[in-house]
């Protein structure tokens, strides 16, 4: 049966309002709203004056009608849906005093043997669980340059790294060029960091450790496309990406915040590529420290994220060793709303121009802010406090209210809020989400 656009073809796209219909017969495409009907996260294309109206009707068109009507974005009206599960949720934030002889502390980062403090004068310390004081592991000489300017308002900040094991750390410069790593037994240098400085002020610092074989191993962007991973005591190299080619499925992304699955079998890069569009890409990050880089030419488990004008840096967390969530709802930066898009990056669907897309598993409205996740559920940081999600289900299931984290410490199970103006940080036991 013909579509009311007239042609006997598949539906393609948002349904459109009449207005943005009929501007497609006369060449003239009108700048479009997304409209959020207020059901999950059924959403259609409108016009201005649509947007203003009480009731608003859109069809479904064609592919090329779809694609004759695109104007450009000019916002969003309304929001999806926000289903709400309830469940109990214990567990008490906990407000700790910063140890004595820490100064005014920057960023912090778990270990096994305690959490690692950043103060503003490039001290790494140890503070040692249950203990009052702290002690000095590491001085750096990594500092913000000075006029420094930011690129999009993405201010370049110090950024700590450390290894699970507390073996290693790491400072750099997010939206920077330079960093450090340094022997925590010893305190040296055993690295000094740069990348090629293409567009690095676009982008975190490409760098996380993660654990192969019983070694230590860091990852990092060499050049603006390409991620390397070597030894962090003696930077040899122990495998990386090839030199991009341009057929490669990998060439081309500026890569960005690196994120790891809970197991370290895959990795993620919140990356971006031309002209701008954030895109996401994960890969086999087992099979790549294993292969080298002749795992790259079997595929390495490649899979790009579809892609978002102009927007990245973005909420990302994996679920477990498949499925990744991201946030953000929509197409275009100026179309963004909070919600989150669940894919399975171990399923693939081809496309009509031949391209392989990991399937989408859920999509749902409501997380905004840094994303974390335990136990399969997904944890967000919104401007309020803490909420808790079923992914499956795309429901809210609980809150704690003016709680909001900064970092996740995986290896205690919880959440933590630095607070460097009181000089405290706060914790919450994740446990308290399986009440």
């Amino acid at each position: 049966m013909p579509l009311i656009c007239g042609h006997d073809a598949p539906a393609y796209g948002l349904p459109l309002c009449e207005h943005l219909r009929a501007a497609t017969a006369t060449g003239s495409p009108l700048d479009h709203h997304t409209y959020y009907v207020g059901e999950g996260v059924e959403r259609y294309r409108i016009c201005g004056p649509c947007g203003n109206e009480k009731t608003v009707t859109a069809s479904p068109v064609c592919e090329e009608c779809f694609d004759a009507a695109e104007g450009a974005p000019a916002g969003v009206v309304g929001l999806p849906e926000t289903l709400e599960a309830p469940r109990p949720v214990g567990g008490e934030v906990e407000t700790t005093d910063l140890p004595s002889g820490a100064g005014r502390v920057i960023d912090v980062a778990p270990t096994r043997g305690g959490l690692l403090l950043l103060d503003e004068e490039g001290r790494i310390l140890l503070w040692e669980t249950g203990a009052r004081t702290c002690r000095e592991l590491a001085r750096g000489s990594v500092t913000v340059p000075d006029g420094s300017e930011p690129w999009c308002g993405r201010e370049q900040t110090r950024r700590l790294h450390a290894s699970r094991d507390g073996a290693f750390a790491a400072v750099v410069i997010d939206y920077g060029r330079h960093g450090e790593v340094y022997d925590l037994s010893s305190g040296a240098v055993t690295l000094t960091l740069e990348n090629d400085g293409y567009h690095s002020d676009t982008v975190p610092f490409s760098l996380a450790f993660t654990e192969h074989d019983g070694r230590n191993v860091l990852l990092h962007r060499r050049q603006w496309s390409l991620i390397e991973a070597v030894d962090p005591a003696t930077g040899e190299v122990l495998a990386a990406m090839p030199v991009e080619e341009e057929s490669a499925d990998w060439s081309g992304y500026f890569q960005g915040a690196l994120h790891l699955s809970p197991g370290g079998t895959r990795i993620a890069s919140d990356a971006w590529c031309w002209h701008p569009a954030g895109r996401p890409v994960a890969w086999n990050l087992g099979h790549w420290l294993t292969e080298g880089e002749g795992a790259w030419r079997t595929g390495n488990g490649w899979a790009a994220l579809p892609p978002c004008e102009y927007y990245w840096n973005r909420p990302m967390a994996w679920l477990d060793e498949d499925r990744i969530v991201i946030g953000g709802l929509g197409e275009d930066e100026e179309e963004i709303v909070p919600g989150a898009r669940v894919f399975d990056v171990s399923r693939v669907e081809t496309d009509q121009w031949g391209h392989r897309n990991p399937v989408e598993v859920a999509t749902f409205g409501g997380p905004e802010g840094a994303f974390f996740s335990a136990d399969g559920l997904l944890f967000s940081a919104g401007a309020d406090g803490l909420d808790i999600w079923d992914p499956v289900a795309g429901a809210r299931t609980g809150s704690v209210p003016g709680f909001v984290p900064t970092h996740h410490d995986a290896l205690a199970g919880h959440l933590l809020a630095l607070d460097p103006a009181r000089g405290a940080i706060r914790r919450w036991p994740m446990s308290g989400s399986r009440r």
